[in-house]
């Protein structure tokens, strides 16, 4: 987390996190915590009682792109690649519920040999969607090794899924693992749990940053000194083209609240 004077900003993975830990690495009153940490585990600050709480989002298509080819670079690196191509069985993973033996067994079967080649070439249009035919269809979940295989909900993407892990407290987002609610009860009260009242959305970074650092009275430091945002420039030219047809809207079915909540347009109206 990157945690400041009345401010913190809650960091979800390749959202153009690590552009402004370097950034406020300017500030000696700026503290960067474990990268990734989310308020579920930061037990120094009583968080909750800063005033502005900032979240980061993202086009969930430029999302799963950017997450596959960073994946394809880091390998182990990536938490992805690890869940994917490694067999998931430790009590800390498993969440006991009805799905847990159909979960051990999807682990001990998958073909880890094939998932490791869905990462071997960040150019390659059918790798990237055969990985998110794994990511997208419910029947392959499982096969992930995470928390969200054990999700009962068909319709909830893994982007929505990692938003509310990471601006909703625990206790409250575990009703996404109760198949005892509706779906839609579900997205509306992890909708009404978010901590965070500020989102800087990934495709304007700088400005969004500028923006509030402005509001708040603090002193813009040098940006020149930094890497450009290379998140938010993943294949930008006919970035669309890299994805099958059946994968845009299957990404615009699954992930319809961040769409929706955050104003992003779908692909398939233009298709």
């Amino acid at each position: 987390m990157i945690i400041g004077k009345n401010f913190f900003i809650s960091e979800m993975p390749k959202t153009g996190t690590t552009f402004l830990r370097n950034y406020f690495a300017q500030y000696k009153n700026v503290e960067l915590t474990i990268h990734h940490e989310t308020i579920n585990q930061n037990k120094r600050y009583n968080l909750l009682e800063f005033k502005n709480r900032i979240g980061i989002i993202r086009n969930p298509y430029e999302w799963y792109l950017s997450l596959w080819k960073w994946s394809c670079k880091k390998k182990r690196g990536s938490p992805i690649y690890s869940d994917l191509v490694s067999i998931r069985l430790k009590l800390k993973r498993l969440i006991l519920n009805k799905r847990l033996f159909g979960y051990i067994f999807s682990q001990i079967i998958k073909d880890r040999k094939k998932l490791k080649i869905l990462f071997q070439d960040v150019n390659s249009k059918k790798n990237f969607n055969e990985f998110l035919n794994i990511m997208l269809n419910f029947k392959n979940r499982q096969i992930i090794g995470s928390g969200y295989s054990f999700v009962p909900f068909e319709d909830l993407g893994y982007m929505t899924y990692t938003f509310f892990s990471q601006n909703v407290l625990r206790k409250n987002y575990n009703k996404i693992y109760n198949s005892s609610y509706k779906f839609n009860e579900v997205l509306s009260y992890n909708d009404s749990k978010l901590y965070t009242n500020i989102f800087f959305k990934t495709e304007n970074l700088n400005y969004n940053l500028k923006k509030f650092l402005t509001k708040n009275n603090m002193k813009i430091k040098n940006f020149n000194i930094l890497d450009d945002n290379s998140t938010s420039k993943v294949l930008k030219k006919n970035f669309k083209n890299f994805f099958s047809t059946k994968n845009i809207l299957l990404i615009e079915k699954k992930e319809d609240y961040l769409f929706k909540k955050f104003n992003y347009k779908k692909l398939s109206g233009q298709l």
